[in-house]
């Protein structure tokens, strides 16, 4: 019974957390009845944050360490130059594409493009310092500076997220569109706008063939056939078309997205391909005609060997700084007569089964967390001990979460694919969908990271993670988080061995 109730670990959602984003939703979102509601209202706010963040970041930069003989803080010199630090800043954020939805709706890709946008910023303030009289802002400064800039950004840019998920599902903010098609992709993709209204997209309705439509099960209405597709659109107000291409012919196809085009229409073309990073795909024109060429992925090769020494250095290090944090929880737990480390038996790499470590959570004779488990969950402190897994080569930093014994037995052959990697302590599912779990969600991270796994991808998975523990954290011990209305993954694991 022990192991059961041990699989019950980290909270995906917790009530102070849904509390904490509701009082944002009701000031940040609460806009007048006239105010812009589309993506450019939308933008101007990210913008806003991120220009606010990162003045805020660089004034605390030049007061930290500032010696009373030092020139003041806000001389003419540094004070001339906050404008330029911000600008350059905004306007590499903005080259980045950082302000468009599609590039912003990974995080992992976001939180690259963000690093990537913040290091040019930096080497950029370092050459014009000298120009602008700056001297006082030393090299270390400037540094100091664009690391707090990144921080700033990238929390107020979570916590916009998590309102802007909010908003969402409460039907704000997002784009009216048609779906155009009435096969089996076009249902799909249907499925999933209404599944996920987070996504920002409200379905009005379908376009396609009556006797397609009709045999499967369409939430949204049929509003006419795809040559109707424009007057659609306009008589229901929508401001773009999702179409599933492999739903109409070659013709129908190329006819349909020039006049939409043609009349001003957003639109958006399904390839076909499910789970497929759109990293991988390589525009390749033959004769003019567009095509796209697909990466493979390699799962072994040079970024495996990669991944090893990542695993190895970082774990290690890991280690030796908290085992003295280690050593005292496990003191701390066995205060009850019961053992520090809970193992459990999980399915690894080319379904080799291996004990996965963690410290006890749970009270002996009791299916609840202990005070110092809750703790312990809330922080993630009790999966420190599956830094020795990582060092002993069982699992990785990063991967699809080691899978239980009966959830194999019943996985489908698509989640079987987690399996040709090392499970992973921490992964997508955790950073992408941990505010709003769900099997179906666990399945698709699990799975797209497999198929497009890269050493890239695991250092974003890092950043975030350490980003959402410590938000996590915050919300759940300091806001004192209600154990009665959780989804844990308990909940996940359970579905996953018993989905129908």
């Amino acid at each position: 019974m022990t192991d059961c109730r041990e699989e019950d670990e980290r909270t995906a959602e917790s009530s102070a957390e849904r509390g904490l984003v509701d009082t944002a939703l009701s000031t940040f979102v609460s806009t007048p009845d006239d105010a812009p509601r589309g993506s450019w209202w939308l933008r101007w706010m990210l913008l806003a944050h991120d220009a606010t963040a990162c003045a805020a970041a660089w004034v605390a930069a030049c007061m930290i360490g500032v010696d009373r003989n030092a020139p003041s803080i806000w001389s003419r010199s540094r004070i001339g130059f906050l404008p330029v630090v911000v600008g350059a800043n905004v306007l590499l954020i903005a080259s980045n594409r950082l302000y468009r939805s599609r590039q912003c709706s990974i995080r992992a890709v976001e939180t690259a493009a963000l690093l990537r946008a913040c290091i040019s910023g930096g080497l950029l303030m370092w050459l014009v310092a000298g120009r602008y009289g700056a001297r006082s802002l030393d090299a270390t400064r400037l540094a100091g500076g664009q690391v707090l800039a990144v921080g700033a950004i990238a929390i107020g840019r979570a916590l916009y997220r998590a309102v802007l998920r909010r908003a969402r599902r409460h039907g704000r903010f997002t784009r009216p569109v048609v779906i155009v098609g009435t096969g089996d992709e076009a249902y799909e993709l249907q499925h999933l706008l209404i599944q996920e209204p987070e996504l920002g997209y409200s379905v009005v309705g379908v376009v396609g063939r009556a006797h397609e439509f009709e045999q499967r099960r369409f939430a949204a209405p049929l509003l006419g056939g795809v040559t109707d597709s424009l007057a659609v659109v306009r008589r229901t107000g929508a401001t773009g078309v999702i179409v599933g291409a492999s739903s109409l012919s070659f013709r129908e196809l190329n006819d349909l997205v020039r006049s939409l085009l043609e009349a001003g229409v957003h639109v958006q073309l399904s390839g076909g391909l499910l789970g497929f990073d759109s990293s991988r795909l390589r525009a390749s024109p033959i004769g003019r005609e567009s095509f796209f060429y697909l990466e493979q992925v390699r799962l072994g090769g040079w970024q495996s060997r990669v991944k090893r020494v990542l695993d190895l250095a970082l774990a290690s290090i890991a280690l030796v700084i908290s085992a003295p944090i280690v050593g005292v929880l496990a003191l701390l737990v066995r205060r009850d007569g019961g053992p520090a480390i809970f193992r459990q038996q999980r399915i690894g790499r080319d379904g080799k089964v291996f004990n996965v470590l963690k410290l006890r959570t749970m009270d002996i004779d009791d299916p609840r967390f202990t005070r110092l488990g809750r703790f312990m969950d809330a922080t993630s402190l009790s999966q420190l001990p599956q830094l020795w897994n990582v060092v002993r080569g069982e699992m990785s930093l990063v991967g699809p979460r080691p899978a239980l014994q009966r959830e194999v037995a019943s996985s489908n052959e698509p989640l079987l694919k987690r399996h040709r990697v090392k499970p992973g302590i921490t992964g997508l599912w955790q950073v992408e969908s941990r505010d709003d779990p769900s099997f179906a969600d666990y399945e698709r991270c699990d799975v797209f990271y497999v198929e497009n796994w890269s050493v890239r991808l695991d250092l974003m998975i890092i950043l975030q993670t350490l980003f959402e523990v410590g938000r996590h954290a915050v919300a759940r011990t300091g806001l004192g988080a209600s154990p009665q209305n959780r989804t844990t993954r308990t909940d996940i694991e359970f579905r996953a061995s018993h989905k129908e």
